[in-house]
């Protein structure tokens, strides 16, 4: 079943491990961009297919848009610790 579509299985399973501590923003990078190329190289009519492609890409821009914001927030409290550690 998987056999036919690994590239967009392999990107919902990234995006999912992306969300899992110590794997990451380069995993959810990894995600989309897997999720990208296997929409182009889905045939149409594997709508299965597809959806395991959109899956992982969602998860994957989900993730990262979290670590953005997370980011943006807690940005200037890292940056204030580092100067003290110094």
């Amino acid at each position: 079943m998987f056999r036919k579509y690994p590239l967009a299985v392999t990107s919902a399973v990234l995006g999912l491990i992306s969300f899992v501590h110590l794997f990451g923003v380069e995993k959810a990078l990894l995600a989309v961009i897997l999720g990208w190329f296997a929409l182009k190289e889905i045939m149409p009519g594997f709508e299965k297919g597809k959806k395991y492609a959109y899956a992982g890409i969602v998860f994957g821009s989900l993730y990262i848009a979290v670590m953005v914001i997370i980011t943006i927030i807690k940005g200037p409290k890292i940056i204030e610790l580092i100067g003290k550690l110094r």
